[in-house]
């Protein structure tokens, strides 16, 4: 824990010079992921070339690298630091569901600094954010990690009890925080697959579920990085019942958008994360329930 805090307190600029060294590290010494990372690329960008692909790569190790020291600097990062590098473009559309007394469902993605998205979720909006996370087996970093997204008010929720802490809390006006992109096990009835980076990919639906029993809007967040160290959210649509009462397109207006912020800026997604182990042709009848092809 002493060397997180050390982490967490070094000025920004050694910082970034410090995620230079490890992002060179994890690339060339450890060569983390390397293969699988070029796959997932290669599959999801058929029609780039290689020298293209490798720049991704090379860019996106440099970016998980920047984001995991980022991370740590939550331990120590102040409000006024937070809000000066972290903004959201239109947070009156929070203000409106606070006013009106609503909960909403924000979903977000892998994409640049997912952790410092919580923390300024937290910090700038009215309305209290259950997030959904899941547990670490290691107990140290489980422990860390519940403490980091804990620190500016959110309240961490193991995933398989949103449900149940969202039906405890259904009169009561709130945000329930998930990101719906990495790899769902294919054993759950809300499992559905939709082509996504050219691949059918397996989506777990809960936010689906969640929207239905409660009547409760989704938006989604789009993070982008401006500069090194600091970014902007956009607020978009995802689901609002009072407009659309479509609930069978809320999984591919979400997939839609996150391929689009994909595309935006691919080095910012997790391309390390086996995203596509499960393959639809190994799934039975059953676990394939409903396919989507935007």
């Amino acid at each position: 824990m002493i060397l997180f805090n050390i982490i967490s307190q070094l000025p920004f600029w050694s910082l970034y010079i410090l995620s230079d060294l490890v992002a060179f590290i994890v690339e060339y010494i450890l060569q983390y992921r390397r293969k699988m990372i070029l796959e997932n690329l290669r599959n999801a960008y058929p029609e780039k070339p290689l020298r293209e692909l490798r720049k991704i790569r090379s860019r996106f190790y440099k970016n998980l690298s920047d984001v995991t020291l980022e991370t740590f600097k939550l331990i120590s990062l102040s409000e006024k630091e937070l809000n000066r590098r972290v903004k959201i473009l239109n947070a009156s559309k929070f203000d409106a569901f606070y006013n009106s007394e609503i909960s909403v469902i924000v979903t977000s993605s892998h994409i640049c600094n997912w952790e410092w998205m919580l923390a300024i979720l937290a910090n700038q909006i009215k309305l209290k954010t259950d997030v959904a996370y899941q547990q670490i087996n290691n107990p140290f970093f489980d422990k860390l990690m519940i403490n980091i997204r804990s620190r500016f008010g959110s309240i961490p929720v193991e995933k398989n009890q949103i449900f149940r802490e969202s039906l405890k809390k259904r009169n009561i006006p709130h945000i329930v925080a998930l990101a719906a992109d990495q790899s769902p096990p294919l054993n759950n009835e809300h499992v559905i697959w939709i082509k996504f980076l050219n691949q059918e990919t397996a989506f777990y639906s809960g936010m689906v579920r969640l929207s239905k029993s409660f009547n409760w809007p989704i938006v989604y967040l789009e993070m982008q990085r401006i500069k090194r160290g600091f970014y902007e959210i956009e607020i978009k649509d995802v689901y609002i019942p009072s407009e659309n009462n479509r609930t069978d397109k809320i999984m591919e207006t979400y997939v839609e958008l996150v391929e689009t912020s994909i595309n935006k800026s691919p080095h910012c997604w997790l391309w390390s994360h086996n995203r596509w182990k499960r393959k639809k042709k190994d799934t039975t009848p059953n676990q394939r329930q409903k396919e989507i092809r935007p």
